[in-house]
């Protein structure tokens, strides 16, 4: 299971880098994070769709599984406009190869950001805006040699999609093979994710070797983060007494008494 680690520099940074680098080391730690959670919540959706044999999946389903497909692409897009940018932060040969790794994701976040200037091309190309998503059926960790394929919108005359296989191997990809085809893209997903907690792994030794040169006024001390904080309100009343809340005078409202 992918996860930034709890004793990652990412989590601590170092305290003589600058409040920005700070947020943008935030920035990318979240985003790999969330790219982690999302193939994870991604493959329980997959499955519980192969498995239901029953039943036609809702339109729901699909969503489902297509909010967590198309958020590992924008935590792709994001962590290569982060990692590109990270000021003080050396040139390194990983940083080239994460970038050209994530090709794919820059180009179909930029579809999905503007859908509407990029629906004529789709309809040229017979497809859907959101592409359809591929994945091999597993029973347990095995898998079973059924291909199932979720489309993501409406099928038009002369829609197709190719999404039975390869059945070799895929570097760097599981046999899942869960797959977000779109136009004449094809992207592995868990790939997707693989390579960015490569990019992570890099990241996280240049910050131990002392690499990330300060750039901006620099932090005093070390910082917490991720906190979880809680408040109640209390609000406290009471019963006045009538004859105030009635306004009458006490000794005016006594009876005289007689002689």
């Amino acid at each position: 299971m992918n996860r930034i680690e709890l004793d990652s520099p990412l989590r601590k940074p170092p305290p003589e880098i600058s409040e920005r680098q700070i947020v943008i080391l935030d920035g990318i730690r979240y985003s790999a994070d969330m790219a982690a959670i999302a193939r994870e919540r991604l493959w329980t959706k997959l499955c519980a769709i192969d498995q239901d044999t029953d039943t036609t999946p809702t339109p729901w389903a699909t969503a489902e599984a297509m909010l967590d497909a198309w958020s590992i692409i924008d935590a792709a897009h994001r962590l290569v406009d982060l990692i590109r940018n990270m000021p003080g932060l050396p040139n390194a040969p990983w940083q080239r190869i994460f970038q050209q790794r994530m090709e794919d994701a820059v180009a179909l976040r930029d579809v999905w950001q503007h859908q509407v200037g990029e629906a004529p091309r789709i309809v040229e190309q017979r497809g859907q805006i959101w592409g359809a998503l591929a994945w091999m059926q597993h029973d347990g960790p095995k898998p079973t040699g059924h291909w199932h394929l979720a489309v993501g919108g409406t099928e038009f005359k002369g829609s197709n999609w190719i999404f039975a296989g390869p059945a070799e191997a895929i570097p760097r990809e599981d046999n899942r093979r869960i797959r977000l085809l779109h136009g004449e893209r094809t992207v592995y997903l868990a790939r997707m994710v693989r390579d960015i907690f490569e990019a992570i792994r890099n990241l996280e030794d240049d910050l131990r070797a002392g690499a990330l040169r300060l750039v901006g006024e620099q932090v005093n001390r070390p910082r917490e983060s991720d906190s979880v904080m809680s408040a109640v309100i209390t609000v406290l009343y009471g019963t006045a007494p009538a004859t105030a809340a009635t306004g009458i005078d006490e000794a005016a409202a006594a009876p005289m008494s007689k002689d």
